[in-house]
């Protein structure tokens, strides 16, 4: 048979892997982007420099994945890629609401005891803890780092007396480690598609 028509080697990643690790590093590329405006404006240090800065890191971390998924669009998902999903959608959707109500309810309840400069760290616990699930849902070690990171590093913060240096501190811990998660995960993506 002519080599010319054989078919390429079977990819030893599978689409819904493939897009799942780009759905992730969009995710944190973004969400860690909005911690970062946040350490520059409750932080007091919105500069242009700054601001051009961050702008920078962000359009890039978001939107590699976004052209990783461009490119992953024409992968077939498989039928074991669409059973792992559906074994785990329910736990996922339920870790995912949970947080998403937890980050609703506490700045109401911080803003009633008036204790603004607290919300910064409420959120980054709820959602650091919200990726340690994650981690065993998805089978990825990463995201119990990305939670233990936040976790540990924003009740860390709490030592900095109340101001500008602490909310820095507190979001850019966040959005550092949400940013960190985004590049291993892009990182891990160029990985396999040298190996496909």
């Amino acid at each position: 048979m002519d080599s010319t028509y054989a078919l390429p080697a079977t990819p030893r990643f599978g689409a819904g892997i493939l897009k799942g690790r780009m759905r992730g590093a969009l995710i944190c590329g973004f969400f860690g982007a909005a911690w970062m405006y946040e350490a520059l404006f409750f932080g007091n240090i919105a500069t242009p420099i700054c601001k051009v800065a961050i702008s920078i890191l962000t359009g890039t971390l978001v939107a590699w994945p976004v052209l990783r998924l461009c490119a992953y669009r024409h992968l077939a998902v498989s039928a074991t890629d669409r059973a792992f999903w559906d074994s785990i959608a329910k736990p996922y959707w339920i870790n995912f609401s949970i947080e998403w109500v937890l980050c609703f309810i506490a700045p109401m309840w911080l803003s009633y005891y008036q204790r603004y400069d607290l919300i910064p760290h409420f959120l980054g616990v709820i959602i650091g803890l919200h990726f340690l699930p994650l981690g065993k849902l998805f089978k990825q070690p990463l995201y119990y780092w990305t939670g233990a990171i936040m976790v540990v590093g924003v009740l860390t913060t709490l030592a900095i007396p109340a101001g500008y240096a602490r909310n820095i501190a507190a979001c850019g811990i966040d959005g550092l480690a949400l940013w960190a998660t985004a590049a291993v995960l892009l990182g891990q993506d160029w990985i396999s598609s040298n190996q496909l």
